[in-house]
């Protein structure tokens, strides 16, 4: 009898609802679900950010959101397959060296790019109109695959982290303070590979400011792509009539000035210059992170600022020619020789006319830009498109 009242105790006093993992998930109230029945798994290990969500796998899809992860884990190189192809410019040589452990960036008291954990990304602006600098791309690269040049000299960017005051004194209403600080960041002059430009117009160097923005977790950015469009517009209207500063190109006077072709928002930066997932990491990010090139996207990302920089750097150009036309010479048709070569070679030419060999044609070619196994660049579609002829398949 007492044995009876007494499992007859415990049972009072059970959960209404059965414990996570248990078998039972089925049965749960919606509160246990932080991503949605389709969005949460109930692995509470460290490996939990690796789950597929429910539709994924019962979809069919698990081998493909495994091919996915294994690309956003790995480094890419310039030579050794399958993750070859690197730069020539780039921001980061792989997506979770920002996003250790699937997580958001740590904080950093120095800029580079090869520091483990360094989810900060560069925004270079115009003070005045928020605008990008043209001459940089939206992503700065910090890093450059011999003999190319970085746009921008990561050793000289200075990061700081000043006490910061905000509109409320750092104080809560009932009186309890708190501390803050803000990172504060500097570019000097001479950090510039590039010409200072914004909408393809020289900017004075006093006009530019320059923000830090941090990577976010991987694991939220689905929760953040479920947030609705109107939602968004209410608080973007809310801090507008507040006073915030808002990017006056994406939204002004209580609504969004530019959306996506599709009619989504933009969202998440100071600049809301941010899409929905789709245009963002495995879309978009990892290719211009490492600047790889894929069959269907053969342009590199870079501008046509640096294009025209690097066309005129003798330490980058490496003067050599590309024979067009081999006239009389013994120079091959679409060879790649040295500029002095092809000089001495021309030179000979005008000597035998001279001696009377009147009829010789001399050689005709262009310059072009080498540096990277298996590739050489052109100069007419280096500066029109800003990419390879022949680039490494990933």
């Amino acid at each position: 009898m007492a044995m009876s009242i007494l499992v007859c105790s415990f049972a009072a006093c059970s959960d209404d609802n059965p414990k996570p993992g248990t078998g039972d998930e089925k049965e749960l109230s919606e509160e246990y679900y932080s991503g949605g029945k389709l969005g949460t798994t109930f692995n509470q290990s460290a490996t939990a950010y690796e789950d597929p969500t429910v539709p994924v796998e019962e979809g069919g899809m698990s081998d493909r959101f495994k091919y996915g992860e294994y690309f956003f884990e790995r480094a890419f190189n310039q030579s050794n397959k399958p993750f070859n192809g690197l730069g020539p410019l780039y921001v980061r040589n792989s997506c979770i060296s920002c996003h250790p452990g699937y997580g958001h960036g740590r904080r950093m008291d120095r800029y580079r790019a090869n520091d483990w954990g360094n989810g900060y990304l560069l925004v270079v602006y115009d003070r005045n109109t928020n605008a990008y600098l043209s001459s940089l791309t939206g992503m700065p690269q910090t890093k450059a695959v011999e003999p190319f040049k970085a746009p921008l000299d990561e050793e000289k960017i200075q990061i700081t982290w000043p006490t910061y005051t905000d509109e409320w004194g750092n104080k809560f209403d009932d009186g309890e303070t708190y501390e803050l600080i803000y990172p504060e960041v500097k570019i000097p002059e001479s950090a510039f590979y590039v010409p200072i430009e914004c909408n393809n117009k020289p900017l004075p160097y006093a006009d530019v400011e320059v923000r830090l923005e941090s990577t976010i977790g991987i694991y939220g950015t689905g929760l953040l792509d479920a947030i609705d469009d109107a939602d968004i517009l209410a608080q973007y209207k809310a801090e507008e009539a507040k006073g915030a500063k808002l990017n006056p190109a994406i939204f002004a006077n209580g609504d969004f000035v530019k959306k996506y072709k599709d009619g989504h928002v933009l969202r998440y930066t100071y600049a809301l210059s941010r899409g929905p997932l789709q245009d963002g990491p495995g879309a978009n990010a990892i290719w211009n992170i490492t600047n790889v090139t894929r069959s269907d996207r053969r342009s590199h990302y870079m501008t046509e600022a640096y294009a025209k920089k690097a066309m005129n750097d003798k330490d980058v150009l490496g003067r050599k020619m590309r024979v067009n036309d081999p006239g009389d010479t013994p120079m091959l048709l679409g060879s790649v020789v040295s500029i002095n070569e092809f000089e001495d070679e021309n030179l000979d030419i005008d000597r035998r006319i001279a001696d009377g060999e009147a009829d010789l044609r001399h050689a005709e070619g262009e310059q072009v830009l080498l540096g990277i196994s298996k590739a050489a660049l052109q100069t007419d579609s280096f500066l029109s498109a800003a990419s390879f002829q022949e680039t490494t398949k990933v």
